[in-house]
């Protein structure tokens, strides 16, 4: 069961002005680098090429779909789908996700407008700029992090009860992360936003009735698409359709679940606790190097597939700057933190973050597991 005694704590950072001068430095580095360089901390002509692509593909792929181009092969019309899977979570990665943190523009509006392209691939621009917003301010703590909330199914942290079940998650949950766009489609925004009270650390949320309203049309549109036009109009059995949607989300959720997940759930992560005040001793830009984790940073195609989500302890420290100046401004964070004697932890590729994260979830299997609370920055004072 979810702690629901943590949950009703409101977390609080509680820094010393040693550590608020490491934020410090680092916010007047990285200002400086955008005043001397005479760019904006928004999107710039790389970044709106790569949404005029993405949007160009999307269109393009589901017009060869529904024009029955790969209708006289089911094994076709099933990888065009799984392709169309992976545009969505390019969009996700690459215009959502700056969209939601109003990165991408200077505009709220713009920034409101392109976020709804995640209603489009399924989702709930809404409720995932209120939950990943939530998820941001409180990493890696339990009662907090709404990404470390699964009711039991997995055990992402310490403090999270152990289940006899989860003695097998090293094994069961990658299979389960196939299934988590399915499950964000169908069922997860519906239960975050009719079922529970809390988002994080807010409490009693009350949803606008608008976003109800949302909600259930953009849904409604998503299965429209996806299913039901399919149907009327493919020239294909109607098992073609299904095993094309299950496509459509199978691999690419693998993937999308993976690039977030093996950032903060590693080997080496810390995972702090309130105390009964609900205070966390440490500076939040500290508290971003101590659990988060770079991968494949130097990697220009990882970078642009995955609109940086890789690089994300300097996304978690500034999430207000657009993703394609991260891989800069991230040599001035690292630089930063070795002068005040701090760790920027990053691991070379994918493969290798992957054996990380797969080893704490091997480590959180077991019920007696110590994960280190704080890491080095416990210690400037």
């Amino acid at each position: 069961m979810f702690d629901k005694m943590t949950s009703k704590k409101r977390v609080r950072y509680r820094s010393n002005p040693r550590k608020d001068e490491f934020i410090k430095v680092l916010r007047s580095r990285v200002w400086a680098y955008f005043d001397e360089n005479n760019i904006s901390k928004h999107a710039n002509m790389e970044m709106y090429i790569k949404t005029v692509l993405a949007v160009i593909a999307w269109i393009a792929m589901y017009a060869l779909i529904m024009s029955n181009t790969f209708s006289h092969s089911a094994l076709l019309t099933i990888g065009a789908f799984c392709i169309l899977g992976f545009i969505n979570i390019f969009m996700a990665f690459n215009i959502v996700h700056d969209a939601c943190h109003d990165a991408y523009s200077p505009s709220k509006k713009v920034n409101k407008i392109l976020g709804y392209s995640m209603n489009f691939i399924g989702g709930n621009s809404y409720l995932f700029t209120q939950m990943h917003n939530a998820h941001h301010q409180f990493v890696n703590i339990h009662g907090s992090d709404v990404t470390l909330e699964t009711h039991g199914q997995f055990r992402f942290t310490p403090d999270e009860p152990w289940l006899p079940k989860h003695r097998w998650q090293h094994i069961y949950t990658p299979i389960l992360y196939c299934l988590a766009s399915l499950h964000w489609v169908t069922a997860k925004d519906f239960k975050w936003f009719f079922f529970e009270e809390h988002i994080g650390n807010k409490k009693d949320v009350k949803h606008p009735p608008i976003e109800w309203f949302t909600l259930i049309v953009t849904k409604l549109l998503y299965f429209g698409l996806h299913i039901i036009l399919p149907l009327i109009f493919l020239q294909v059995s109607w098992w073609v359709v299904l095993l094309g949607f299950l496509a459509l989300h199978i691999p690419s959720s693998l993937m999308f679940a993976l690039v977030f997940q093996v950032t903060h759930i590693y080997d080496g992560t810390t995972f702090p606790l309130p105390d009964d005040q609900g205070n966390i001793y440490n500076n939040y830009a500290i508290h971003v190097l101590e659990t988060t984790s770079d991968f494949s940073r130097k990697n220009p195609i990882a970078n642009w597939f995955f609109g940086c989500i890789n690089v994300h302890s300097i996304h978690h420290i500034m999430p207000g700057i657009c993703h394609v100046h991260y891989p800069a401004l991230t040599e001035i964070l690292k630089e930063t933190a070795e002068e005040f004697g701090l760790e920027y932890k990053e691991t070379p590729n994918f493969w290798e973050a992957w054996k990380k994260h797969y080893q704490m979830l091997k480590l959180l299997s077991k019920p007696e597991t110590e994960i280190p609370r704080y890491g080095k920055g416990a210690q400037l004072v």
